[in-house]
């Protein structure tokens, strides 16, 4: 049967047809629809070949995104996705709870045994005796497992401050569920959501409340892997959340996973959320192998997908501190290593305004339970056009304080 390629995450030049000038994507599947080659320009370029800069655009760099790693993806033959016109017209058989027996299709075993297998590669966490329940992205997960946990009225989600923005509307969603930064609550009435390496900050975390006190203890490791952060341990919590856009950068992919060491939990979780969406669609999980796949055979070559993402974002770093004014930014509240930076901000009333003023829309410190005078986040592994776009205005505000 005839089969189909999409390919994303292409450069934008094509043989004979558009170029975007390096600041938009040209997606010559979408020829496929009927629709006529077109750039898809990125923040603050236009034209129809992206190539005029709009100076009084503001340069979003508030949401978290991988598109640092597009150049490694785009020489990888093996990640482009083939599929039939008859590939899997019907439903899936539990397509969110992939424990072993449960996985009667083949594409979902194959995922199953391909996450388990990119986990025992960089040992960042413990898969057996584990449920894998797969949603559609980490949100998706945080969300359910939150909702399932949360069995009577007057329960909390906890999360110490700072934290991602995303837990305070999870966490006030439930009919029974709160949220909350206060650490000094009835334990049994808590329910505690660990990020590690912690967003915004990037700080290794651990729990507030022992997790045999509480209601259940989510870790939230999207960003613990090789490229963001050491690997110090096998990690065996509970419950254990990762996503596939946090590691590769295919954020509208929508795949996560969450490795559940209690079955009764994971079937319940995975029940919510074949109510809620029924998690990521067939087209999505044969992405993820491939691309799980790929990654798993670079490991120790020449061309190792971590090694090299390291190299990539350790120079992104070195940009953002050359060119921070340090009388009025320091990074001395974040590590390195994720893709977000804590800055902390000196001498101003409202930190978020100031870079506004300078046309760079960052995330203001009180969206993530801190101090709109003390800090902010910005972003720094995304499209490369961006990101320098972001260096040049914050260059610029040092050389306005020196007038």
């Amino acid at each position: 049967q005839q089969a189909f390629a999409m390919w994303i995450w292409l450069p934008v030049v094509v043989a004979g047809a558009v170029s975007c000038s390096g600041n938009g994507y040209l997606y010559v599947e979408d020829e496929a629809l009927g629709l006529e080659p077109a750039c898809e320009c990125l923040s603050c370029y236009t034209g129809a070949n992206c190539s005029v800069l709009d100076d009084t655009c503001v340069v979003g760099v508030g949401v978290v995104e991988l598109s640092a790693l597009l150049p490694w993806f785009a020489n990888r033959e093996d990640v482009a996705v083939n599929i039939g016109p008859t590939y899997h017209m019907d439903y899936m058989h539990s397509n969110s709870l992939l424990s072993e027996e449960a996985a009667s299709q083949r594409v979902m075993r194959t995922l199953n045994e391909t996450i388990r297998g990119l986990h025992a590669d960089v040992g960042n966490a413990e898969t057996d005796g584990y449920q894998l329940v797969i949603g559609a992205g980490a949100m998706q997960l945080l969300s359910s497992v939150t909702h399932v946990l949360a069995k009577r009225k007057g329960m909390k989600l906890f999360s110490a401050v700072p934290y991602w923005d995303v837990f305070e509307q999870i966490g006030n969603s439930p009919d029974n569920l709160t949220f909350t930064t206060d650490a000094t609550l009835d334990p049994s009435n808590i329910i505690e959501v660990v990020t590690s390496p912690n967003n915004p900050n990037g700080h290794t975390t651990s729990a507030q409340y022992p997790p045999s006190t509480v209601a259940g203890t989510v870790h939230d490791f999207v960003y613990n892997w090789p490229h963001m952060t050491a690997m110090t341990r096998k990690h065996a919590e509970d419950v254990m959340v990762f996503s596939l856009s946090k590691l590769t950068g295919y954020s509208a992919s929508r795949v996560g996973w969450a490795l559940i060491k209690d079955r009764d939990l994971a079937e319940d979780v995975s029940g919510h959320i074949f109510l809620n969406g029924q998690g990521a669609g067939v087209e999505a999980q044969y992405r993820a192998v491939e691309v799980l796949r790929s990654i798993r055979r670079s490991l120790k070559t020449d061309d190792d997908f971590f090694a090299s993402a390291n190299e990539t974002f350790s120079k992104r770093w070195q940009q953002l501190k050359a060119a921070l004014d340090p009388s009025r930014f320091t990074l001395q509240d974040t590590v390195e290593g994720p893709p977000f930076a804590w800055v902390r901000c000196h001498g101003t009333a409202n930190c978020a305004k100031d870079f506004q003023a300078a046309k760079i829309g960052v995330g203001a410190g009180s969206d993530y339970g801190g101090s709109d005078a003390e800090h902010v986040r910005l972003t720094l592994y995304q499209d490369q056009s961006t990101f320098d776009l972001m260096v040049q205005r914050i260059r610029a505000m040092r050389s306005e304080a020196l007038v």
